[in-house]
């Protein structure tokens, strides 16, 4: 078996990162036929199909992820063996003992136990930081690498030089309101356009869609009253008064308030949005391997929610 070249890994990271050659390509600043070319040469090589197709994008196989894995820990060995020739007066490489993770409310929810299980299978005794901001902060920080990884909303038009995602799930927002609230029969966006309305975070942010909603139909915006700081706060507020409010998924419903709230059945649907997860494509050397494996069991269980 021929040993492929560490281009060829390259591409393949990247194909994986972005999801489709074309991406790829522009990453890497080659064509699409070149990235094409380097991955039949890999599946020749090993025999394997690397990618299933899945309309526009390309999904990893589960050997593809295997072999992402692999590379990743290569590199994780090679930089233990660099920091091992330096002088001792230089520290040496240490294996990582703390992940910093980003995480909206409902992500942390989905996949904070799946995400918890593949960091302490790799660090045992490591500490795994969880933060929660908005996602535009939160890519931030994961540009700034005060982050290293990300599972949120993908704002609107962002795009980032050396940050690879790939789609987890799709939020479907509904209006809820309690049990026999006046509007619980509306059934449109224009019979609701006068209420007031609770919210989680910031206003403007992925999770605040209604007023996205009510702007693109040319409704008046929605008259905000009350600023929460997370969900199971705003559930219970409106549980027990006459706003309505915006839940991206219904697992961020408190069960001791799901029987006193009810979903409106509006004709027109809210602006649905990809969760996804977020990496640097050159992480940090000491979180390089535990990253990878985290991305691979994400992709492998992805739909969950």
């Amino acid at each position: 078996m021929h040993t492929p070249s560490l281009q060829h890994l390259r591409y393949l990271q990247l194909v994986v990162a972005h999801g489709s050659f074309a991406a790829a390509g522009r990453a890497a600043g080659v064509s699409q036929s070149a990235i094409s070319q380097s991955m039949c040469r890999l599946e020749e090589m090993w025999g394997v199909s690397l990618f299933i197709k899945q309309g526009r994008h390309k999904q990893a196989t589960p050997h593809a992820l295997r072999i992402i894995e692999n590379v990743a820990e290569m590199g994780e060995v090679l930089g233990r063996m660099e920091a091992d020739s330096l002088p001792r007066s230089v520290p040496e490489a240490t294996t990582a003992s703390r992940l910093s993770v980003g995480m909206a409310p409902a992500a942390a929810l989905l996949y904070g136990p799946t995400l918890e299980k593949a960091w302490h299978a790799h660090a045992p005794d490591g500490m795994l930081r969880i933060v929660a901001q908005s996602a535009p902060d939160m890519l931030a920080a994961l540009e700034r690498r005060d982050l290293d990884l990300v599972i949120a909303p993908q704002p609107r038009r962002y795009r980032a030089a050396g940050i690879a995602q790939h789609p987890l799930h799709t939020s479907t927002p509904t209006v809820y309101a309690r049990m026999g609230h006046p509007l619980a029969d509306a059934g449109s966006l224009k019979e609701i356009m006068n209420a007031a309305w609770a919210v989680a975070g910031q206003s403007g942010t992925a999770g605040n869609v209604i007023e996205e909603a009510l702007r693109v139909r040319g409704l008046p915006p929605p008259r905000i009253l009350v600023q929460c700081s997370d969900y199971p706060a705003m559930v219970h507020l409106v549980a027990d008064s006459d706003l309505l409010c915006v839940v991206p998924h219904p697992i961020l419903l408190p069960h001791d308030d799901r029987n006193r709230i009810q979903a409106l059945r509006l004709r027109e649907g809210l602006p649905q949005y990809d969760v996804s997860v977020f990496w640097p494509i050159a992480s940090r050397k000491a979180v390089a391997v535990a990253v990878s494996a985290i991305v691979s069991v994400l992709l492998q269980s992805k739909g969950a929610g």
